[in-house]
């Protein structure tokens, strides 16, 4: 059995199969990784999450921005963008079924086997392993009961700085934000949610998550989902996984390799 992590799919069902082709996925045997935004910008949202839902214990699935997106646009508490690719999504029989499902999901994902840490966005400087995952534990367990809906409604970016007090929908916030949007922050590591785009287009003093100095976890092997294409330089333990002009994969083994293949189209930037 060989394990394989995925970028962000975006509703882009040709590309993916067209990847999954090129690295000889087994579906019998092999496994997926699936590094959170599986939906939206793409016209096929509908059919990757089937697709996905479909591979059983086969594939693994962290939620990223367009999830959340999704589960509260189809719980009202947010219209649809002009740009937004979900209707079908939202009109499907299984609707239900589908968002129940990715409620269901982690934010982060690790394999102790493989040496593979997944989570769709990044993993704080001043968190431990051990309150990454307990951290998460506290989101997961609030999107499966019936505070769902309470805390999508309280979904806000302006939660920037981590602090042990921190307490209700404002830990929540940081703890999802973290998970599902962080990309650049100041050397003190506070979050910049605006800043988009390669580090080269970057003005103010702005650094990539994991380039922070004295990061806990600069043991683990990361794999992420790079939605605004930071163009960096190699990282150790750290895998960007392309998504906006291509689709990548990583074979997660102690030698890993890249595999990618070019979109027809590029994705616009992250939102």
């Amino acid at each position: 059995m060989t394990s394989y992590a995925i970028g962000s799919v975006h509703g882009d069902y040709p590309a993916l199969i067209q990847l999954l082709q090129k690295i000889g996925f087994e579906a019998d045997t092999d496994r997926l990784w699936f590094a959170g935004n599986l939906i939206n910008s793409g016209p096929d949202s509908l059919v990757v999450l089937r697709f996905v839902k479909n591979l059983g214990k086969n594939a693994v699935t962290v939620l990223g921005s367009q999830e959340l997106h999704l589960l509260s646009v189809a719980a009202g508490i947010v219209p649809s963008r002009a740009d937004d690719t979900l209707d079908d999504i939202l009109a499907a029989a299984d609707k239900d079924e589908l968002l129940k499902w990715l409620r269901q999901r982690a934010l982060i994902h690790h394999d102790s086997n493989l040496n593979f840490t997944m989570v769709h966005a990044g993993i704080p400087a001043e968190w431990t392993f051990s309150q990454a995952l307990t951290f998460a534990y506290e989101v997961e367990s609030v999107l499966v009961s019936g505070q769902y809906i309470a805390f999508l409604e309280n979904r806000r970016q302006d939660q920037t700085r981590w602090h042990a007090k921190l307490s209700g929908w404002k830990r929540a916030n940081f703890i999802t934000n973290v998970y599902t949007a962080m990309a650049y922050c100041t050397d003190q590591g506070k979050l910049d949610f605006r800043a988009k785009g390669p580090i080269y287009r970057q003005t103010s003093p702005l650094v990539p998550w994991y380039r922070l100095p004295n990061r806990i976890t600069s043991h683990l092997n990361i794999v992420f989902s790079d939605e605004i294409s930071f163009e960096d330089s190699a990282f150790p333990g750290i895998f960007p996984l392309a998504c906006q002009t291509a689709l990548s994969a990583l074979k997660l083994t102690s030698d890993p390799e890249i595999f990618s293949i070019e979109r027809n189209n590029s994705l616009p930037e992250a939102n």
